[in-house]
């Protein structure tokens, strides 16, 4: 019987990207793993960052009833979000604190982390193909200040042929929806202007970001394909020509 996990997909794979879920999938059957996708909703962190608390609340309480009957008791809950992953192992908690959420704060990991981790152990398969790609990384905000900036890079350090260019660790300037309104344009354009310029001085093929947001907004500025850790991941598993692949 294989291990399971339990997958967070957030709003971005499930909308706007759904080759980073399929991607995970993958990875995680490559490894043993079987994947769970209990019900859930926006995991608040829009909402609270505009100011619907209580709707942040509603969602909150829904995921981490959900996660918490699918991951207990052993079962790791896994996120391919910065956003997601901070609002339900940090922020959620701090408003809207219950036992629930204690313990799915607990057992909150990013799929970066879980990867890097499984490799350390030893327990990692590393059949992967040559990619001959050259990369610029952009550490979103959301994993930097929980720490998570050397995990991202040793998972793609163990993908032959990969190639890091240039890592970024500045905001991308769009900052959630914050870029999106009208009134914030010229400020987030400032703000991305140098991560545009290390982008594109790295001459980097492509951007990996765990981040859809901050995907969206270099893409807007440098023209370059942006990846997910995962997906980049997925196709050194399965051979597939990553450069006819990206969006």
């Amino acid at each position: 019987m294989k291990d399971e996990v339990v997958y967070f997909h957030g709003c971005w794979a499930n909308y706007y990207a759904p080759e980073i879920g399929m991607a995970f999938v993958r990875v995680m059957e490559k490894n043993g793993f079987r994947t769970l996708l209990p019900w859930q909703k926006c995991c608040g962190m829009p909402m609270m960052a505009n100011g619907n608390i209580r709707g942040a609340e509603r969602n909150f309480r829904f995921n981490v009833r959900s996660l918490y009957k699918a991951a207990f008791p052993n079962r790791p809950i896994i996120t391919t979000c910065p956003s997601c992953n901070i609002m339900l192992r940090r922020e959620g908690q701090k408003f809207f604190a219950s036992k629930e959420g204690s313990w799915v704060s607990e057992h909150i990991v990013d799929a970066d982390e879980f990867i890097v981790r499984l490799h350390r152990e030893g327990k990692l398969d590393t059949h992967f193909q040559k990619m001959s790609l050259k990369v610029f990384y952009q550490n979103p905000c959301h994993l930097k200040v929980q720490g998570l900036i050397k995990e991202p890079l040793d998972l793609l350090k163990l993908i032959l042929g990969t190639e890091i260019a240039g890592v970024n660790y500045y905001c991308c300037g769009l900052s959630g929806s914050y870029g999106m309104k009208k009134a914030n344009y010229d400020r987030s354009i400032e703000i991305a202007q140098k991560v545009w310029k290390e982008a594109k001085k790295s001459r980097a093929e492509a951007v990996v970001t765990e981040c859809g947001g901050c995907g969206l907004m270099i893409q807007g500025g440098t023209g370059l394909k942006i990846f997910h850790p995962m997906v980049i991941l997925g196709h050194a598993y399965s051979a597939a020509i990553v450069r006819d692949t990206a969006g």
